[in-house]
């Protein structure tokens, strides 16, 4: 633990001195031009060096470990270190650029299909983790979390599946092992727990929750302010109306039923 908090000062000078490059043009440019390259240039110096030093990094598993006492959860933090620091600053500003978004993501191990959108305001913390389909998009404040401590000391990592052209709305939080289908909308500040499975083509309401294990069938239309407990299956095609409360399987939830 003292370790990994030492390696986590230096990692910051690492980064700081890699940020810091560009200001060696300011004597050759003049003070104002040059802090202003410098700045432009920034993002760019610092992505060179924490992509190298990421991929140069043993790769992080997945599944369940020890805090710091399996080898998974080391490599975890230090696979993580890199892009989460690198996001918390720079992202809120230079991912309004769309090139240059895709270009860091990519660089820290995400899979983006083409077209596939990240707002500057996603959460995105463990890109490795994250394979995004062609045209997905996430929006604001949306939150991917790879990774979660079910209980002090045990450590949990998965990966988060998006499939094509599936929306992820505003404020939903997406826990490891979560995989949602092509063609899918998920509406505003919908909570899916760790492992939820979402078929192609079905659309959740605002403000619905979906606990562990759950799955989802295809063509599912779930309404808002909904609540799907842990490990219950809803079939394809079914119908959830507004408001309920689904605790064991949904095969015959259809047409405002719920089973």
């Amino acid at each position: 633990m003292i370790a990994l908090e030492l390696l986590w000062w230096a990692g910051g000078a690492y980064f700081m001195a890699w940020s810091a490059l560009p200001l060696l043009l300011v004597p050759r440019l003049g003070i104002i031009p040059g802090i202003i390259i410098a700045m432009l240039l920034m993002p760019w110096s610092s992505l060179a060096g924490m992509a190298l030093l990421h991929r140069l990094l043993p790769a992080s598993e997945t599944g369940r470990f020890r805090m710091f006492a399996d080898r998974g959860s080391v490599r975890w933090a230090l696979k993580g270190w890199a892009p989460g620091l690198f996001l918390t600053v720079f992202q809120p500003v230079f991912f309004l650029s769309a090139g240059f978004q895709r270009l860091a993501l990519r660089a820290f191990g995400a899979s983006l299909g083409a077209g596939a959108w990240v707002t500057s305001r996603t959460i995105v913390r463990e890109p490795h983790h994250i394979r995004i389909g062609p045209r997905a998009l996430l929006g604001e404040h949306a939150h991917l979390a790879c990774s979660y401590q079910p209980r002090p000391g045990t450590l949990v990592v998965e990966r988060i599946e998006i499939g094509a052209e599936t929306l992820i709305g505003a404020y939903c939080i997406l826990a490891a092992g979560v995989r949602v289908g092509a063609h899918c909308v998920v509406e505003h500040a919908v909570d899916m727990a760790a492992h939820v499975q979402v078929g192609d083509d079905s659309r959740i309401g605002s403000r619905t929750s979906i606990y562990n294990g759950a799955r989802i069938g295809s063509r599912v239309r779930i309404g808002k302010h909904c609540v799907i407990l842990a490990g219950v299956t809803v079939a394809d095609d079914a119908i959830i109306p507004d408001g309920m409360i689904v605790n064991r399987s949904g095969s015959n939830a259809r047409e405002g039923r719920c089973a």
